[in-house]
């Protein structure tokens, strides 16, 4: 829709494509609007399959979209030939399924997928355009507790067909209601094109085309003569699956097929060949030929599966280094290979640094309290975090609890592994990793308000806007830094140039034996671990039953795993009961609310890789699952929640009654964390990224009008009082202020002392404040203090103590929240332990 033109960007002197929607289509409402909406929706978008949107806007009674130029051919220029050959075809389908499963994720419905729409360059890029009839996916109503039931209407008006007739999907031809799974089918639709140079559903006219795709069976696409793979006709038939339910329940399972298939092209073509004759009739299949069908195809399964198994699945062989229950956060290996430093919380103290090494059963203390391990160079030297202001089990990105970033950072040290006192090198450091040759030090370092990866120290080459559990990892040749960010692998190049790998990340490891980055992805109660050379494959290494931590890659291929043990408790404390009142419902139950009352208490629940919201008395009634997601605030008066659901980034409001959730619309602000109700329970305060990316906390009125910025730039650990005067936040510069909601006023905490960190405002202005961990003199434990200080005197006095439920194992106290009197108190407790394995065999 709209004329495209050729253009040159003289201010960035860049080539660029220009869309535009002239004049006299500009007063038509309908083509506004769908033009508007693809301006919209693609400009959403960021993955190197999708075109980039660089600018939308009007001239007059002009509007246009700039994008990005793509220089080269329409994939249906490529059909005009025919079928195309297995390898082409393999990595076209890869890379479109990758461009679909982000949109997918990001709520976005393409609604005319075509070979017209897929561009494919020169180098064989494949890019994704026109995005004219997408729509979201995720109108207002869905709660996200079915995220793949999400729907939309075939059209613009229900019963309304709209797309490209020979791509459309069942239930689009029929104009019914149809989500991401319409795009699958249509994407079915392509590949059989691509597979075998003919259309599924080619008829002389249009309703007989939409009578073929609503009723009839394509062709099969095998043939004696092409020798197309068994495992790529599976994917077609599944994509062309006449119900929706019978395609993929994520588009991002069907782009990981066909990756697998494309990485195993040469396992697979030309051995599973198989032929049918005449169309397929499945309700219509005798007995027996049901059978052998189902047959063939389990034989198939089998032997494909031996095959890759016996090509790329090694037998590991694992050595347990640790024994007795802890919470080790991280671990390297020494250069020999067989040497491993480690960092375990024992009995509740602060962590402590051990040795142990493979051909032994013992461990040995280094006698250096309150660090931990980052990397080791090849001349022995360790690189050591000195005393992060919070307890080491929140090192272990799989513990997914929300938590202040300053607490995580400390002193980066050097500390020679044979022996010594830590030299003190730079301060506000999270990570650190040295270079191959062990002169320089890769780091994540705090500074001047921004979080910069530096490398060597002091040449900042990225900034993260957030820190989400990061990790950092030196190439052995030394240009290229792999990182973990916000759970997603970055990897950066010469040149400070920044790589979106688009590939899921809990830890990560640059094997020197292979040159690959090691990374691995927790689903299901099992981890994967790939490996993948940045611009090339990516291939599974192995998968674990269970969580496990990849701490380290040794020279010498050697692999070093932890397996994680987690779970989580809410207790309460109530007046007049001398023991905690447990309000855990599943494993892993994470405290997000409470009424002023105290009597109503909002969790989640995080366990098996999932998260639902859930509401319960205090009184030990039983628990109400209210969605899946993640919430964040109960309204005052107990009848709404504040959450939010991937991958739909809105903010959703939750009823606790009857009633239908709603989104709430933010403009053009990208949700970024905390949010929570005023007391009126009319307003919400949220943090969010406007389009630069700089995040601070807004202020919306529920029943609609403008988003309101309440605090600068750059703050953190955000909550509001008790009479929703203020929003009490840290400030780039370290320091935490009260910031007026209504006007500009801005005050200075004053009392707080080192590592001290403000949890609550109550309706009297006071702070309750959580004390810095410590193990005093004569205790045997950490014990979480809680103080009740005047933020304007600096006034305290010590409100409460928490101590650990197990002392004897790694654990620590979350999030803790208080009632409005004060008596009331609920928190939670993680338990975290792992054991270490030295791995051999993986390859």
């Amino acid at each position: 829709m709209g004329e495209v033109y050729r253009a040159r960007d003289a201010r960035l002197q860049r080539e660029v494509a220009v869309k535009v929607l002239p004049a006299e289509l500009s007063s038509n409402t309908a083509r506004l609007k769908r033009f508007e909406t693809e301006a919209r929706l693609a400009s959403a978008l960021n993955h190197p399959n999708i075109v980039t949107i660089y600018e939308v806007g009007r001239s007059d009674s002009t509007s246009f979209i700039v994008m990005e130029l793509v220089h080269g051919k329409p994939l249906r220029e490529l059909l005009y030939a025919g079928a195309l050959s297995l390898r082409k075809l393999l990595s076209i389908a890869s890379q479109v399924a990758d461009g679909l499963a982000k949109a997918h994720a990001s709520g976005i419905v393409h609604r005319d997928l075509k070979p017209e729409n897929i561009m494919v360059t020169g180098d064989g890029i494949v890019k994704v355009l026109d995005f004219g009839l997408a729509t979201s996916a995720y109108p207002d109503g869905n709660s996200g507790r079915a995220r793949h039931a999400a729907t939309i209407t075939g059209g613009t008006e229900p019963g309304a067909v709209m797309g490209t007739v020979r791509y459309m999907s069942p239930e689009q031809a029929a104009g019914q209601r149809m989500d991401f799974r319409s795009d699958q089918f249509s994407f079915g639709s392509i590949l059989y094109e691509m597979a075998t140079g003919q259309r599924p559903f080619d008829r002389p006219t249009k309703p007989e085309i939409l009578a073929a795709i609503i009723r009839d069976e394509p062709e099969p696409i095998s043939s004696p003569s092409s020798r197309i793979p068994t495992p790529l006709r599976w994917i077609v038939e599944r994509c062309l699956a006449k119900e929706p339910q019978d395609r993929y329940a994520a588009t991002e399972d069907l782009a990981r097929d066909l990756a697998t298939l494309r990485d195993h092209a040469s396992d697979v073509s030309g051995d599973f060949s198989h032929s049918l004759a005449g169309p397929r009739h499945r309700k219509r299949a005798g007995s027996i030929g049901l059978a052998a069908s189902l047959l063939a195809m389990l034989a198939g399964i089998y032997l494909l599966g031996r095959r890759v198994e016996r090509s790329h699945t090694a037998s590991p062989r694992f050595q347990q280094l640790t024994f007795r229950s802890a919470g080790i956060s991280t671990a390297r290996f020494a250069p020999d290979g067989r040497t491993v430093v480690y960092a375990a919380q024992w009995e509740g103290k602060p962590p402590e640094l051990f040795t142990a090494r493979s051909d032994s059963p013992e461990t040995r203390s280094l006698g250096l309290s309150g660090a931990e391990i980052l990397s080791i160079s090849s001349a022995g030297q360790m690189a050591l975090l000195l005393e992060p202001r919070f307890g080491s089990i929140f090192h272990a990105p799989h513990s997914d609890l929300p938590v202040d970033p300053s607490r995580l950072r400390g002193m980066l040290a050097e500390a020679p592994l044979a022996g010594g006192a830590p030299r003190e090198l730079l301060e506000e450091t999270y990570l650190a990793d040295w270079s191959a040759d062990g002169k320089s030090l890769a780091v994540l370092h705090y500074v001047g308000g921004k979080n910069r990866i530096e490398f060597p120290v002091g040449r900042s080459l990225y900034e993260l806007n957030e820190v989400l559990y990061p990790r950092i990892a030196i190439s052995p040749s030394g240009d290229r830094i792999a990182f973990a960010y916000r759970l997603n692998l970055f990897v950066i190049e010469p040149g400070a140039r920044v790589r979106d790998l688009h590939e899921r990340a809990l830890e990560v490891a640059w094997s020197r034996a292979t040159n690959e980055i090691w990374f691995n992805s927790v689903a299901g109660g099992a981890t994967d671990l790939f490996a993948l050379i940045p611009g090339g494959t990516k291939r599974r290494v192995t998968t674990l039953p269970g969580d496990f931590v990849l701490h380290d890659v040794s020279a010498e291929g050697r692999v070093l795993l932890g397996r994680v043990s987690e779970s989580s408790e809410i207790l309460g404390d109530f007046p007049g009961e001398t023991h905690p009142r447990n309000l855990s419902h599943l494993d892993r139950s994470v405290a997000a609310g409470l009424t002023p009352s105290g009597d109503t208490l909002l969790f989640n629940e995080i366990g098996q890789g999932s998260r639902s919201v859930y509401l319960r008395r205090t009184d030990s009634s039983p628990a109400e699952k209210l969605a899946d997601g993640y919430a964040w605030a109960l309204s005052p008066d107990g009848k709404f929640v504040l959450a939010n659901a991937r991958p739909d980034p809105r903010i959703l409001l939750i009823p606790t009654g009857p009633g239908e959730p709603r989104a709430i619309e933010t403009g053009e602000l990208s949700y970024g964390g905390r949010m929570g109700f005023f007391p009126d329970g009319r307003r919400i305060w949220f943090m969010a990224e406007d389009r630069a990316h700089r995040r601070r906390a807004w202020v919306q009125d529920l029943s609609g009008g403008k988003v309101r910025a309440v605090t600068p730039h750059g703050v953190g650990g955000v909550f509001l009082s008790g009479d929703g005067r203020f929003l009490c936040a840290r400030a780039v510069d370290g320091n935490w202020n009260l910031y007026s909601t209504d006007t500009t006023e801005v005050h200075k905490v004053v009392g707080l002392l080192p590592g001290e960190e403000p949890i609550q405002l109550t309706a009297s202005d006071e702070l309750y404040v959580r004390g810095a961990d410590e193990l005093r003199p004569g205790e045997s434990y950490m014990t979480t203090r809680i103080y009740r200080l005047n933020p304007h005197t600096g006034s305290r006095e010590l409100w409460k103590e928490i101590q650990p439920i197990n002392p004897l194992s790694g654990g620590a106290i979350g999030a803790v929240f208080f009632s409005a009197d004060g008596k009331t108190c609920v928190y939670t407790h993680h338990s975290y332990s792992s054991e270490l394995f030295s791995v051999e065999g993986l390859k």
